[in-house]
């Protein structure tokens, strides 16, 4: 079976044997595009400009909103547009709530308005500054849309100025706090110091330089008092020997006399007058022979003082304390040695102080250190600390300017530049479009049914047809014979 060629004629054939489907899908689509832009509820939009007034202050005074680019400027705006405080304060006063949540109208409010930039009055160098933008709004009311737009518009501006100085009010409030606590941390901090310097007195690192000077100060003076409490020592010695002497009668001749003087041999004791006739008796005999007068009357005293002396040592011990007792030379001598005795307990006190001061500051230099590590971490913290309440105070400082500028409209302002004006024209449906539409759609349609119809119809209507079907030549052909 050959395959059947169909040319520009059979389709009009086609067309013309099935004009019926086609008008049929034509008219099918017409009617439900038409019926589909009228009956699709009308949209209005609507806008209104909102100016960007720059600050009447030094930017430097203002928080930092000339820092954000165009974009990031629009964005913060769109967020602050779209707060819940401005929407459900919209909603309120348009008296749009009614039975709805106020979660529910806010959000249907949301979904009908949308924030563009308007063209930049100014730029600043290369980058444009957002000196206006504009807030959309739809609705299918159009006296609904527009006072909607209004009310988002002056709620906003209202709102930002509120805003702006709440947000100063805080921020400076906050800061006193912070502020206050950092005082209150410092104090604390001094406290503390103040306590482990006390307990540490003497033991500060910065006072090691004088522990150190100290100390060899006191080694100086123990050696000092060391040598004196030696010659003392040494005195004393030489004092009892001398006090051992007296008792016993053969004291030296230094102690408390002359070697050769008569008159001091006669008021000393007997035993002293012993010793001292014995010396002047062999100082005589180097001059004189026994027989001269002076070497025999210095014998003959010097016999007199012996048995002067044999009859004192065979008198009891009582006798002859009192007898030292009353001797001058043994009283000074007494006295010497009581002297001696209070200096010597006197430096020996003083040497022990200064061995039990020089251990002591000694302890206190080798424990600097260990408290210089202690309290370093205490005076870490509390420089921190100072320098945290300094830069607490000039920003608390930067937050009452800001607050002040914020109170006397300083900053950067926002106002209406265009009411929202009444739309005149749906911007939705499209009515003619949808119109348009449907007939282009009522074509298609119809040619489809069109070829879909015939194409089911396996009918024979011409002689090409039947050739084509059963491969046979065709030898007459009768016309259609109309009626």
């Amino acid at each position: 079976m050959n395959e059947r060629n169909i040319n520009l004629f059979d389709y009009l054939a086609i067309l013309r044997r099935r004009m019926m489907w086609f008008i049929g899908g034509f008219l099918l689509c017409v009617i439900v595009g038409g019926a589909t832009a009228l009956l699709l509820p009308a949209t209005y939009q609507t806008s209104t400009t909102i100016a960007v007034q720059a600050p009447a202050v030094s930017l430097n005074l203002v928080p930092g909103r000339a820092e954000l680019n165009r974009d990031e400027r629009l964005l913060a705006i769109s967020q602050q547009l779209k707060s819940q405080t401005v929407l459900a304060r919209v909603a309120r006063e348009e008296q749009l709530i009614g039975d709805r949540s106020i979660e529910q109208v806010t959000s249907e409010i949301l979904g009908h308005m949308n924030v563009q930039p308007t063209k930049p009055i100014a730029q600043d160098g290369e980058r444009q500054v957002l000196s206006a933008f504009d807030i959309f709004y739809t609705d299918g009311n159009p006296d609904r849309a527009r006072r909607i737009a209004d009310r988002i518009a002056n709620v906003f501006v209202d709102e930002h100025s509120k805003s702006r100085e709440l947000q100063a009010e805080e921020t400076s409030e906050f800061i006193s706090q912070q502020l206050q606590q950092s005082q209150q941390r410092i104090s604390s901090l001094e406290g503390r110091l103040r306590t482990a310097k006390e307990r540490f007195q003497g033991k500060l690192p910065e006072q090691t330089s004088a522990n150190l000077q100290t100390v060899a100060g006191m080694r100086q003076q123990l050696e000092n008092t060391s040598n004196n409490l030696r010659s003392e020592q040494d005195r004393l010695s030489l004092i009892e020997r001398q006090l051992q002497a007296l008792k016993q009668g053969s004291a030296a001749v230094g102690v408390g006399a002359g070697n050769g003087a008569a008159g001091a041999a006669a008021a000393a004791s007997p035993q002293q007058r012993v010793t001292i006739l014995q010396r002047q008796l062999a100082a005589a005999r180097t001059q004189y022979k026994d027989t001269h007068p002076e070497v025999q009357e210095l014998e003959r005293e010097l016999q007199m003082a012996r048995q002067e002396a044999a009859a004192l040592s065979q008198q009891p011990e009582s006798t002859r304390q009192e007898l030292l007792a009353g001797d001058p030379m043994y009283q000074q001598a007494m006295e010497d040695r009581n002297l001696t005795q209070l200096r010597i307990r006197s430096l020996q006190r003083t040497e022990s102080q200064l061995q039990r001061d020089i251990v002591r500051y000694q302890a206190q230099i080798e424990a600097s250190p260990m408290v210089e590590q202690e309290l370093s971490s205490l005076q870490r913290e509390y420089d921190m600390e100072r320098e945290n309440n300094k830069n607490l105070s000039q920003r608390y400082s930067a937050a009452l300017e800001q607050e002040q500028i914020a109170r006397n409209r300083g900053g950067e302002r926002f106002s209406v530049l265009y009411p929202a004006a009444l739309p005149g024209a749906p911007i939705s449906p499209n009515r003619l479009r949808i119109f348009l539409l449907s007939i282009g759609a009522g074509f298609g349609l119809g040619l489809a049914l069109v070829i879909g119809r015939d194409y089911a119809d396996q009918s024979i209507r011409d002689a090409r047809a039947v050739q084509d079907e059963f491969d046979v030549p065709v030898l007459a052909e009768i016309p259609r014979i109309h009626a």
